[in-house]
């Protein structure tokens, strides 16, 4: 879909008729990168809501903890 500033391709991933970017997130495998897109964040919240995948406890955001290094 697109190429980043790094030139790191960024696309959306699909098993037949699956998007594995949503369904990833959607299950808290995965966050939304809002700096880049706003398209996931209704399933970020919803999987947050229902404490799924990495909701379940507490972590640091990447970007907070790559911003760290």
């Amino acid at each position: 879909m697109d190429v980043d500033r790094y030139k790191r391709f960024i696309g959306e991933c699909y098993k037949r008729n699956l998007n594995l970017n949503s369904w990833l997130v959607s299950n808290g495998y995965a966050v939304a990168y809002r700096k880049y897109s706003k398209k996931y964040i209704s399933n970020e919240i919803n999987a947050k809501n229902k404490k799924k995948g990495l909701w379940q406890g507490k972590f640091e955001m990447p970007w907070d903890f790559r911003r760290k290094k």
